[in-house]
């Protein structure tokens, strides 16, 4: 035993340790939709946009209630995608295409979804893959693509009253980006995206669009590579509370399988530091893995898993009868050299005919068909679940194109 004299009299206070999340218990959120994204409000209210279903919690996800949704979004339009956010004066922002793959409409809210002030056409025509970002009251953002694949970037500064296209037709054709995300006190807006480049010599990889609102020249002042492969699904990004940007992907492991692994930037993307893949996942197939951040090392990753082992972009075979989980990957010190990861099923799923398996079958059999990379709808099985974890993340989800 240490004397207390040795510390002047007063014993050391013990080091606190993180109390990691609590056993998930999830929580049907309701019968419709699919492709889910989660966006938390100033206030404290909870939404979900899932195509062109809209929910709201206000008792921190415990309940949910299917919100009427603007008449651009109703079930008759089957929209093929959607994005929200939540500006810091708690004005929502609902953005989708309406019909299937058509124009691309901007709804907003300031009574928590009861009434809508819609912009029905902010990109007229085919559109794809749209991502709206609000993260001030006098800046807001939005991203879709013309054609279904060439990248558009929209601004609004009356908070999505009216837009501008900065760009239109930039030649970018890599419509299967993440969130746009900006760190605060910058100016550049950053989008994690899968770019399969058009030159033999060049490798698919990960990359992150900088977009530059108030420059003059091009929109996009760089692209900057991650360092990572790309992922099977949508991409995905997070930023912490401390600035520091998160990315996830996967690559193939040891076994011939794939495993989950992340990068993080404190510059925009302009350096990198590659993590050691995720515990688990070094034998087994992981795949759709999306990442959100918190507090300072406070990082998770939520994904499909099987321990059956196949490459997800080939012969799909081996995977007609495997047992899928959703996994949950939680750290507190994932920004140190050697980081901890608590590692938890969620839920699992073992009927082959509903798995993940089969809809990525069918997606990437419709990818051999067409002359552009096609990409597997990612819905989640049955009801669309919520997990209530402790980030202070702005929006954080399980989502495909």
């Amino acid at each position: 035993m240490i004397p207390a004299l040795a510390f002047g009299g007063k014993r050391p206070k013990p080091t606190p340790t993180p109390t990691p999340t609590p056993a998930p218990t999830p929580v049907t959120v309701g019968v419709n939709g699919n492709e889910p994204l989660l966006a938390a409000a100033p206030d404290g209210t909870l939404y979900i946009s899932a195509l062109q279903h809209i929910y709201s919690s206000t008792d921190s996800g415990t309940t949910w209630t299917e919100l009427l949704g603007p008449i651009y979004a109703s079930s008759i339009n089957l929209n093929s995608d959607s994005s929200i956010s939540v500006d810091p004066g708690n004005r929502l922002y609902f953005t989708f295409d309406y019909p299937y793959a058509g124009t691309t409409a901007v709804c907003t809210s300031d009574d928590r979804g009861i009434t809508w002030n819609c912009n029905p056409a902010v990109v007229p025509g085919g559109t794809d893959r749209m991502w709206t970002l609000a993260p001030t009251l006098t800046d807001d953002y939005e991203v879709t693509n013309e054609g279904l694949y060439e990248t558009a970037f929209l601004h609004s500064t009356d908070r999505g009253s009216t837009w501008t296209p900065t760009s239109i037709g930039a030649g970018l054709f890599e419509p299967q980006t993440g969130p746009l995300l900006q760190k605060p006190g910058s100016t550049n807006v950053l989008q994690i995206t899968k770019i399969y480049g058009t030159l033999p010599q060049e490798v698919p990889e990960l990359k992150l669009y900088v977009y530059s609102p108030n420059s003059t020249g091009s929109i996009i002042s760089a692209v900057r590579t991650t360092g990572l492969a790309m992922p099977l699904a949508l991409p995905s990004a997070a930023l912490g509370k401390d600035g520091q940007l998160w990315v996830a992907s996967e690559q193939p492991n040891p076994a011939g399988g794939t495993e989950v692994v992340l990068a993080r930037s404190t510059d925009e993307g302009v350096t990198w530091s590659k993590l050691a893949p995720i515990p688990g996942t070094m034998t087994g197939t992981a795949i759709f893995s999306w990442v959100a951040a918190g507090s300072p090392g406070h990082v998770g990753v939520i994904y499909y898993y099987t321990s059956d082992n196949a490459n997800p972009n080939g012969d799909l075979t081996p995977f007609a009868s495997s047992t899928w989980s959703t996994m949950w990957a939680e750290s507190f010190n994932a920004d140190s050299p050697t980081p901890t990861w608590t590692v938890r099923i969620v839920e699992w799923k073992e009927d082959p005919s509903n798995c993940i398996a089969h809809r990525a079958r069918r997606a990437i059999s419709s990818s051999k068909r067409n002359a552009q990379p096609s990409q597997p709808h990612h819905h989640l099985h049955g009801h669309a679940h919520y997990e209530h974890e402790r980030f202070g993340v702005r929006s954080a989800g399980l989502h495909g194109s």
